[in-house]
């Protein structure tokens, strides 16, 4: 099968010598979208491949069979990629997309608002080109079902499915406050959760963990700490911009002293391998990242999401990963959090999402290296998951 990838990266940029900020605008500022274009990278049968619409259409229809779209909150609207729908309008390919979200405060909100009409051109290219549309869960499949799109399949992330295996099994872990833990945290999108005040309170709390217990904090998109972390030597604005962070969190700390601590303690993963690698070395993951967290049980180590909007919650809720949102938080306490945790539920629904994730790429028309299930519980596994 001979595929064209366009949307989230599905490798590490090729060019070793690229700058921290090169390859960090080559995963399109956030490095969780590589863990998205990756995966199914790594999913998909393929004899030719290329990444990318820096090639002619023309060249493209002839060359590939299909265009697949490793897609994240493309629904938003300050994201316009009228880009891709005219690059994809002027090849003849089928398409597919999967990990297709919608952005709001929580999955609650009646509907979204201000889609740019080049993104909703190429939900309809993609509607028309494909059998069906994989989104992230509940909430975005009825936002397409109340824009009229009915030819799609909630099914999480596909990064939830990197292993191959049809069985993800995690280790087990009861007393949380012993535990070596990795954090993660969403300190630039406060503003856009459900509640401000609340996402304030839980990423100070993580902050803090990190500073009292010396425990790793894994960036994603964060590019102040991300700045000082791989510069030589903070410059004034750098420390001007720590400073209203320590502030806003409510640190306790003079800034130079927050920066020493981002170079000790913070991490940045341009690589899936060296990401893996990392959280195998922890017993646990906790924090406001998504996909900071999903590695985490990938690899086996327990993790637990605090949700703080639509992204985050539906993809938590479909695959039952262990997870409360932010303003149903009154303190973060994490051993009540992972005491919370059903992982039984996780790898049950896990194993269900993968049955359902692999007929939607057979009926697509993708090769894929996923296992097939039993004969007699496909029917079930479809079916069995409200």
């Amino acid at each position: 099968m001979k595929v064209l990838f366009l949307g989230a990266p599905i490798a590490p940029h090729s060019d070793t010598s690229l700058s921290w900020r090169e390859k960090f605008q080559y995963f399109g500022h956030n490095t969780g979208n590589l863990l998205i274009g990756q995966s199914l990278r790594e999913e998909i049968s393929v004899s030719d491949f290329h990444f990318g619409h820096g090639i002619n259409p023309k060249e493209a229809s002839e060359r590939f069979d299909m265009i697949l779209i490793p897609a994240a909150n493309f629904l938003f609207k300050n994201f316009d990629f009228g880009y891709l729908a005219d690059f994809v309008e002027a090849t003849t390919l089928p398409c597919m997309m999967v990990g297709l979200g919608a952005q709001a405060p929580t999955v609650d909100s009646a509907r979204i608002e201000g889609i740019p009409a080049g993104t909703m051109h190429l939900l309809q290219l993609v509607a028309d080109r494909s059998k069906v549309i994989g989104v992230r869960g509940d909430f975005t499949a009825q936002v397409l079902n109340d824009l009229g799109y009915k030819n799609v399949e909630p099914l999480g992330c596909p990064s939830l499915y990197r292993t191959l295996k049809r069985e993800l099994k995690v280790k087990r872990s009861h007393v949380a406050s012993d535990l070596k833990l990795s954090l993660n945290g969403s300190s630039n999108v406060v503003q856009h959760s459900v509640s401000v005040e609340a996402a304030k309170m839980v990423e100070s709390a993580l902050l803090r963990l990190s500073l009292e217990k010396g425990f790793n904090y894994v960036l994603q998109n964060e590019t102040p700490e991300m700045t000082v972390q791989h510069n030589a030597d903070p410059t004034t604005d750098d420390l001007a911009t720590l400073g209203v962070l320590v502030k806003r969190f409510d640190l306790g700390l003079s800034p130079q002293e927050y920066a020493a601590h981002i170079r000790t303690r913070f991490r940045t993963f341009f690589d899936l391998n060296s990401w893996d690698a990392y959280i195998k070395t922890v017993d646990a993951s906790i924090g406001t990242r998504f996909h900071g967290n999903l590695i985490s049980l990938t690899n086996g180590v327990p993790a637990f999401v605090v949700t703080h909007d639509s992204r985050t919650t539906e993809m938590a809720e479909l695959m039952r990963i262990p997870h409360r949102r932010v303003d149903q938080i009154d303190r973060f306490d994490v051993n009540d959090l992972f005491m919370s945790a059903d992982f039984d539920a996780f790898e049950t629904r896990y194993t269900r999402l993968y049955d359902r994730y692999a007929a939607f790429l057979t009926k697509n028309g993708v090769h894929h290296k996923l296992e097939h299930p039993p004969v007699d519980t496909t029917r079930r596994s479809l079916d069995g998951i409200c």
